[in-house]
């Protein structure tokens, strides 16, 4: 079993794993799998492009079997693959000519959706391979005189991912956060939404949900994130609402870390307003631990943020539902609660607490619990789409 960090080096650090193909082009490079109650997912990692006239696919019976061709591709040292039991596929096998062949061996036909999955920079593809899970069926009622048969054997369960997020109320405790002309705090707004999009996400089958904080309480930006960490999250979401110097700004916003500067004038003065949070804390914001961030590998802070962007935009189309967004794309910022190297982060700014209109509505339950929807919304779209990591 892969770690999450492992499996991050492998794949944003192909280079690393694999030093001698990084000059190459169609090159199949890694080959990921997992089983849940409803698909089996393959994923095949290209280290380049493939237009759609370089590959197709198809699914034969007699033998079951999945195959799909790439033209002019050629394979690295990808490694046996052992699938589970419980799953579709039963193994790969692949065959290098003037195509490269892969091939799935079946354990039974299944309703099978493909997908191209590209990168962030434009720079990979990944071909995702799911075959639909079909749930057992209701065994017929037997006579009372047959014998019922027995259960199955212990440890027989079907594999399941469970996803686990962690959700961060902005602020707390001495650091309120923006504050509106009706006095409303930051700090009160996001910990009400936060807490009604954990009731909704407990109650979704296969994600476990986690506050960073259940209460009014002050928490530094690198214990939010180490919180994170500390529960294995496969995303983090920061929950806060939005302040400007311009009162009739307005509309929610979507934000993943920058390592190299902010996009907008905005986005670089709610960096530095959210960052000097950890000030009243009475502690500098740089990470005292200068062992860590030597360690934290460039490539897998590229993929995280590649997961983070797939992320952020899934967020946005929810969030669009809800009302006006302040803007249309995601927005980048040296945020420092996102900067987990290992963990998919957003920063949702829910709305501007400093807008007139926009306070009123934050203040209301009611729009505060159709901002959880659009957000557990949001959060249901990045799952369902995104390849898996863990």
């Amino acid at each position: 079993m892969l770690t999450r960090r492992r499996f991050l080096q492998l794949l944003a650090g192909l280079p690393l794993a694999f030093p001698a193909l990084a000059a190459a082009g169609r090159r199949l490079v890694g080959v990921r799998h997992s089983v849940t109650r409803d698909r089996n997912r393959v994923v095949f990692e290209f280290n380049g492009r493939l237009r759609p006239d370089q590959y197709n696919y198809s699914v034969i019976d007699n033998p079951p079997r999945f195959y799909v061709d790439i033209k002019g591709a050629e394979i690295a040292r990808i490694g046996r693959q052992a699938f589970h039991k419980n799953g579709v596929v039963r193994h790969l096998r692949t065959h290098v000519g003037k195509e490269l062949r892969l091939v799935l061996d079946l354990r039974k036909m299944a309703p099978v959706e493909v997908n191209k999955w590209p990168t962030t920079d434009g720079r990979r593809d990944r071909i995702v391979v799911d075959f639909k899970m079909r749930p057992p069926a209701a065994p017929a009622a037997e006579p009372a005189a047959k014998p019922k048969k027995p259960p199955p054997p212990q440890g027989a369960k079907q594999a399941k991912k469970t996803w686990i997020i962690a959700i961060d109320p902005g602020h707390g405790g001495k650091d309120p956060g923006a504050v509106g002309r009706k006095k409303t705090r930051e700090k009160d707004v996001v910990l009400s939404i936060s807490r009604k999009l954990h009731a909704l996400l407990k109650a979704e089958p296969g994600i476990t949900p986690h506050l960073t904080r259940n209460r009014d309480v002050y928490l530094r930006l690198h214990e939010r994130t180490r919180l994170a960490r500390r529960r294995h999250a496969d995303l983090f979401i920061s929950v806060h609402a939005d302040a400007a110097q311009r009162k009739s700004a307005r509309g929610s916003s979507v934000y993943m870390v920058s390592h190299r500067g902010a996009s907008s004038a905005h986005a670089s003065w709610l960096a530095d307003r959210e960052n000097a949070a950890d000030l009243k804390g009475g502690v500098d914001l740089a990470d005292r631990n200068p062992t860590v961030q030597e360690t934290m590998l460039d490539m897998s802070q590229k993929a995280t943020e590649e997961y983070s962007m797939h992320a952020g935009r899934s967020m946005l189309k929810s969030m669009r539902q809800v009302g006006k967004l302040h803007s249309s794309r995601v927005e980048r910022a040296a945020f420092a609660v996102l900067k987990a190297p290992d963990i998919p982060s957003i920063l949702v700014e829910t709305g501007f607490i400093s807008n007139a209109q926009e306070e009123k509505l934050l203040r209301s339950a009611a729009h505060q619990r159709k901002v959880a929807l659009a957000l557990r919304n949001g959060i249901r779209d990045y799952l369902r789409k995104v390849p898996d990591y863990s």
